[in-house]
């Protein structure tokens, strides 16, 4: 299956908001196996979850490319870039700008510890 097909546009993703998705935002950037849990773990049986690829002001991956990578996790079901005005359920914004600073010192540590 081409999971690049749960990417869908704003208009789509908000009739499927209003239809009673759980709405998760965020950054996503970058997907890592603790943010898939987090998301897995957010996922209610029978209701679709819809995902918001928000903007990051100091992003690494293009939005298109998190929002690929999103939509080849099996929890999720739509993946929308941005959404507009689409209010999300969950907000994971700042959870994710806190996870990406802690990844940027962990890898500098890491440089620094090689050198």
């Amino acid at each position: 299956m081409d999971t690049r097909t749960k990417i869908i546009d704003t208009p789509a993703a908000e009739k499927i908001a209003e239809s009673g998705a759980l709405v998760v935002s965020g950054h996503f950037d970058p997907v890592t196996a603790s943010i898939a849990e987090h998301l897995a773990s957010l996922k209610v049986p029978g209701k679709p979850l819809l995902v918001l690829i928000r903007t990051a002001n100091n992003g690494i991956l293009p939005a298109r490319a998190r929002a690929e990578l999103v939509a080849a996790l099996a929890a999720v079901d739509y993946v929308c870039e941005d959404g507009g005005a689409i209010q999300a359920t969950v907000t994971l914004e700042a959870e994710h700008a806190q996870h990406l600073i802690s990844l940027t010192r962990h890898v500098h540590s890491r440089q620094k510890a090689a050198s």
